[in-house]
């Protein structure tokens, strides 16, 4: 009897450290399951106003157009930036933020519009930020603006700047940042903001501004933008080889048809660092109806095709965004096709679609006066050696 108790007992017992053991498993388990999970991204809401006055061109009806308007704009974006402190650009650019906004403003001025903007944009801080109270950064954005009231020689014959409803936006800002708290930024900026069609419509003097602005940033999780661990691998420098077709048109005339531009650009480039490209090049240029707008004795081909020489440096922001910037020399050109001076300058976006193939859109202009346009599909020939986190 006693016997047969010791055996039940001792099965109680195995049964409860079976049942127990198993308890704290499941319990582990779901702490495990359970665990919150690190975000891949941290975003952030940037609500701003800024205020300024618009600059003239030295014309009568530029100047009673600037000296009867005030500009207000309101910029709400929506920003995000890796949470991975060893990521490779995280460390180039001190934790970047990329992200999407919309722009609305007023000019108090009927002839000009109310024009509002849909953009992409990134903020680069000039330091890491980690727990200090002042900071400051640099931001730049580029997109596509609407609600303009444009030029027409009898509704509104004054609006010399802009002769389309949309039009290219830019901008280009230095900011001030004071951390409120670890997720409520307040901080003031001053920049350039530039609304141009590129010579799509005349006429396109475009509208500049250097507007002031002050807002407030809203990090949705606490962000600490410490310093790496591990410095940055040295960077192997490699060669890059382009090959870009560029398309667009052209408005020489107010009223008059658009014609169609096209580039092809073949360019050696060096790539020294993370962050920057250097190369020389060749482009191509071609000017539909060429003969229409020149009537020398000039042969056809003669009159629709340039060339010129360019030097080439491209800012790298990200393993798919860049930045290419051109200052070129024509060997060959036609006033008469808008090429107004012996150079031209280039700017504009580029991204990084596949490991060789890239979408982009770049504007070419001639002492800063635009030329037109070029959407760009490009091919890059290139064997990048280093290891990127």
């Amino acid at each position: 009897m006693k016997l047969n108790r010791f055996k039940q007992s001792a099965c109680h017992l195995l049964l409860f450290c079976t049942i127990a053991l198993l308890g704290n498993e499941l319990s582990a388990q779901d702490q495990i399951n359970f665990r919150p999970k690190i975000k891949k991204y941290y975003s952030s809401l940037h609500i701003s106003t800024e205020h300024g006055a618009m600059l003239g061109n030295s014309t009568e009806f530029s100047d009673k157009l600037v000296n009867s308007s005030y500009y207000n704009g309101v910029d709400v974006r929506y920003g995000w930036s890796k949470n991975n402190i060893e990521d490779t650009y995280n460390n180039v650019y001190r934790f970047p933020t990329i992200g999407v906004g919309w722009y609305s403003s007023t000019f108090h001025n009927s002839e000009i519009g109310k024009p509002n903007a849909l953009f992409l944009f990134f903020i680069l801080p000039i330091h890491f930020m980690e727990s200090k109270r002042w900071t400051s950064s640099y931001t730049g954005a580029f997109g596509l603006s609407y609600k303009f009231n444009p030029y027409d020689e009898i509704e509104n014959p004054i609006n010399v700047f802009i002769g389309s409803y949309r039009n290219c936006y830019v901008n280009l800002a230095y900011a001030i940042n004071y951390n409120i708290s670890p997720k409520l930024v307040a901080y003031a900026s001053m920049g350039y903001k530039h609304f141009s069609n590129g010579s799509f419509k005349q006429p396109n003097y475009g509208i500049n501004l250097f507007p002031l602005g002050i807002g407030v940033r809203y990090k949705f999780v606490e962000q600490v933008q410490n310093k790496p661990v591990h410095p940055l691998d040295p960077f192997i420098r490699h060669n890059q080889y382009n090959v870009m077709l560029g398309l667009g048109s052209k408005n020489y005339v107010h009223n008059d048809p658009n014609y169609f531009k096209m580039t092809v650009g073949v360019n050696y480039l060096r790539q020294i660092n993370y962050k920057y490209r250097v190369g020389v090049g060749m482009d191509f240029f071609y000017s539909a109806a060429a003969n229409q707008r020149n009537p020398s004795s000039q042969s056809n081909f003669s009159k629709s095709f340039s060339y010129a020489v360019v030097g080439s440096w491209e800012w790298v922001i990200t393993r798919v965004i860049s930045v290419p910037i051109g200052l070129a020399y024509y060997l060959h050109r036609n006033e008469e096709n808008g090429e107004k001076t012996a150079y031209y300058e280039r700017v504009g976006l580029r991204f990084r679609m596949a490991e060789h193939l890239n979408l982009g859109i770049t504007i070419k202009a001639h002492g800063g006066s635009a030329d037109y346009f070029e959407w760009t599909l490009a091919y890059t020939f290139h064997k990048d050696p280093n290891q990127y986190k």
